[in-house]
């Protein structure tokens, strides 16, 4: 199979996170650093020498300037940490608009590696203006070593640059009601990001999710899920982490278990109230340790098993970090930690140490040596004991599909042309005006596509019945006998085309006779340079309307206000919506030569790979160029065997995908390891409230950073305030 180019890592624009203050202290620091880095013996004097090391100490110390910055680079949505960004950069350009723009200079000199006094160099560092504004400013080092001196600079500007959206869940809930998950199967993260409080989530039927969690609200567990941290999609380096705002009931066995070795970072459960266990929970395994954070615990009824340290530390309000722990088999593999007060009434087993600030009842009946039981102690929280923190509020949303469909800003959408073209009548064509043209009907595509990954490309050919290639409404006026029955209809995105926008017709309703294929080809050529996205997208949107009105960004919550949006109601059966490349991997010529039918089971030997790694032996889709906009009170249903492969962005719509999806597809992890599943859907689904049934799958892969997706959490009234690295020079 082929393997994409890995996906590059973003050089984006660095946002500094250091105080005024702290510009100054870094520049010290560093000169300090230099000290021992040219502490040599005095001896040494030839001319080249003192030039080589007058060079490698002024570009050592600019390079350890710049790296800091880059390290201490971190896009946020946190107003405070925004705030804090803004004040740096301002700052930084103080110092650079100092003294009419000649900036602000400061020097050290060190001395030789015999302790006395007599000065062998200076290092000087200039933060000036270059040019007439703040905006561009050159940072220089400049060394002089035993008489030779060397300088050298980097050139950066500071500007706000607009913060692009990150999108690293599979399924989102946006919604401030709860939500049940009946056989619901996540390989990626899931999170509820509204932090209403006071809704309840439910698992049910072996949900399992296969990655990390956040939720805002409590969790009910009531038959036997699954939560495996997994490496994470999105950085393969880290792993996963659960977290739960209020509460966690377990009332059935639940096991939260991991792939990867407990590190600073992931590996952890963190309840935000109280967790409650009446009926078997495990927590890690052997070699793979999982701590858990909560505020209060009462560990009951039939067995809790840990691998890895049990922290209860006080809350918020009633919460004063007392623990119980009166379970039938209760053994923690590492050390308890409780803040307030512990009752043991069962035997509990502790293979660490046991700290309790509080009092101790039922000592006797914890098994750990006597001498690792401490009453009264007091609690580090540093390091690995340390709390993670629970975020205030998710990433927001800002702009909502309405904007996308309605702004005349080009900072927003680049959409809204084609969408209000179906409303204003300069855009009249649906699916069937192009069944009208013959040269659009039993299409046949062949093309040369590199298969194995090798670089050896062979023709496929694949058919279709009907071929889309402009922008269109999705009505009900196709001829059943002509294109029922599982009929492929090719969208054909190219530079000619930009992006395709599809309306689907409001009620439109397709029963299983129907069960449409749809195959989404994207060949535009203009590719961004840093993630390797085509510039044109596919988007099916929604039949909202033209009476949309934007009203402007709140004043409170930051988002975007509309209102006039029209409701719309689909149902579907077994639709099926394939990007092209995945498609004519995942099928082989008999498939593919037809131009009706249910496709089927994937071909022996597919592999579809969702990681950011390139994995042998499998095809990692680039990010989705399909996307689904989905306006407030919109209501998608799709049943019977459905599948989609693209992103939605319904963020007050319902998402009901109640259907087994495509059976025998094999997925695989960074580490090679395989399942066969039953997919749903591969992207990213974030909606109001969601609804799912059956046995099913749905798998993360990221939306196309060239779509207007990438505006949602930010656009031209969310800024990263930050610098780019422009160029290094040696004088």
């Amino acid at each position: 199979m082929e393997n994409t180019p890995k996906r590059k890592q973003r050089n984006k624009p660095g946002v500094v996170l250091f105080t005024a203050v702290a510009v100054m202290l870094m520049l010290s620091i560093l000169l300090t650093a230099t000290v021992s880095y040219v502490s040599v013996n005095r001896t040494k004097t030839n001319d080249n020498y003192k030039s080589k090391q007058a060079y490698l100490t002024a570009s050592s110390t600019l390079e350890s300037f710049i790296n800091q910055i880059q390290t201490d680079t971190a896009p946020t949505n946190d107003p405070t940490a925004k705030a804090q960004q803004k004040k740096a950069i301002d700052n930084l350009k103080k110092l650079a608009s100092a003294n009419s723009g000649k900036g602000t200079t400061t020097n050290v000199s060190y001395n030789g590696s015999n302790g006395k006094s007599d000065n062998i160099g200076t290092t000087k560092i200039t933060v000036a203006q270059e040019g007439t504004s703040a905006k561009y400013i050159v940072v220089t080092c400049e060394t002089t070593y035993l008489g030779k001196t060397e300088k050298v600079a980097a050139h950066i500007s500071t500007h706000p640059v607009p913060k692009p959206a990150e999108y690293t869940n599979t399924i989102e809930l946006v919604g401030n009601g709860g939500a049940g998950y009946d056989n619901l199967y996540v390989i990626g993260d899931m999170a509820g990001i509204n932090n209403t409080t006071g809704k309840i989530y439910r698992f049910t039927n072996n949900t399992s999710i296969y990655g990390s969690y956040l939720m805002y609200g409590s969790l009910e567990v009531s038959t036997q899920p699954l939560i495996m941290l997994k490496p994470s999609l999105v950085d393969e380096k880290q792993g996963s982490t659960v977290t739960i705002s209020e509460n966690l009931d377990v009332s059935n066995k639940f096991r939260i278990n991991s792939t990867m070795a407990r590190a600073d970072g992931y590996n952890y459960v963190n309840i935000g109230q109280k967790l409650s266990t009446s009926n078997h929970m495990d927590v890690g395994s052997s070699g793979f340790d999982v701590d858990l954070f909560c505020c209060e615990a009462n560990i009951g009824g039939n067995d809790y098993t840990q691998y890895g340290n049990f922290y209860v530390y006080k809350g918020a309000g009633a919460y004063n970090g007392d623990a119980t722990f009166g379970a039938n088999g209760q053994t923690i593999n590492g050390s308890l930690y409780v803040e307030g007060d512990l009752n043991v009434t069962k035997s509990l087993k502790v293979t660490g140490s046991v700290y309790v600030t509080g009092t101790i009842t039922g000592k006797d009946k914890i098994v750990c040596q006597a001498s690792n039981i401490h009453e009264g102690a007091v609690l580090s929280k540093a390091g690995r004991d340390a709390k993670p923190q629970i975020p205030v509020s998710a990433d927001a949303y800002v702009y909502y599909p309405e904007d996308f469909f309605m702004s005349n800003d080009t900072n927003v959408t680049t959409i809204s042309d084609q969408y209000q073209a179906f409303y204003d009548g300069s855009n009249t064509k649906t699916f069937n005006t192009f069944a009208s043209d013959w040269t659009n009907v039993d299409y046949t595509l062949t093309e040369l596509i590199d298969l194995t990954g090798t670089g050896a490309k062979t023709p496929v050919t694949s058919r279709y019945k009907l071929r889309i290639t402009s922008s269109c409404t999705w009505a009900s006026d196709l001829s059943f006998n002509d294109y029922g029955n599982g009929s492929r209809i090719l969208v054909d995105v190219s530079d000619s085309s930009g992006d395709i926008v599809i309306r689907l017709q409001n009620g439109l309703n397709l029963g299983a006779e129907w069960s449409p294929v749809i195959v989404v080809r994207n060949r535009s050529t203009i590719i961004d340079t840093t993630t390797g996205d085509r510039k044109y997208n596919c988007y099916f949107v929604s039949d909202s309307g033209s009476a949309i009105t934007l009203n402007g960004i709140d004043s409170v919550t930051g988002k975007s206000q509309h209102s006039g949006s029209s409701a719309c109601n689909y149902s579907f059966k077994g639709l099926k919506v394939f990007d092209y490349d995945t498609y004519v991997r995942m099928f082989d010529s008999s498939v593919l030569n037809n131009t009706k039918g249910n496709p089927g089971l994937p071909q022996s030997g597919f592999v579809l790979n969702p990681t950011s790694v390139d994995v042998a032996g499998s095809y990692r889709p680039k990010n989705s160029s399909i996307i689904f906009l989905f306006g407030e009170n919109t209501t998608l249903n799709a049943t019977d065997q459905s599948f989609f492969q693209g992103s939605f962005y319904s963020p007050q719509a319902i998402v009901n995908i109640a259907t087994s999806g495509l059976g025998g597809l094999v997925v695989t992890d960074s580490a090679g390891g395989k399942m066969t599943v039953q997919c749903c859907a591969v992207g990213v689904v974030i909606a109001n409230s969601f609804g799912n049934a059956n046995t099913a799958f749905y798998v993360y892969t990221k939306p196309s950073t060239t779509s207007v997706m990438q505006n949602a959490k930010g656009g031209k009234d969310d800024y990263a305030y930050g610098y780019e690295l422009d160029r290094y020079d040696h004088y």
